[in-house]
């Protein structure tokens, strides 16, 4: 008979570091930055694919779908609440 590997640990394998509050807050405030300093509407354009199209953001809203459906709501509100915050 197999021993078993260890005491079960409290590690989720489905908690997504995107979603976490303080990673999507450092996210907004790049993004916040780079549309401040574009000078150009190419610069804009940059900072938007950058930031919101395929940056972490994106990510964020990506990984909602790997969350057990308990979480997705709150996930869902935190990534939308940051989305609001670079496109308003």
């Amino acid at each position: 008979m197999k021993a078993m590997s260890g005491p079960n640990s409290p590690y989720d394998p489905v908690e997504v570091a995107a979603l976490d509050p303080v990673a999507l807050d450092a996210a907004v405030a790049a993004a916040e930055a780079a549309f401040a300093g574009a000078d150009s509407l190419d610069a804009l354009k940059g900072a938007r694919l950058v930031h919101i199209d395929r940056g972490a953001v994106a990510q964020a809203r990506r990984e909602i779908g790997a969350l057990p459906p308990s979480a997705k709501a709150d996930a869902g509100r935190r990534v939308g609440a940051a989305l609001a915050a670079l496109t308003t």
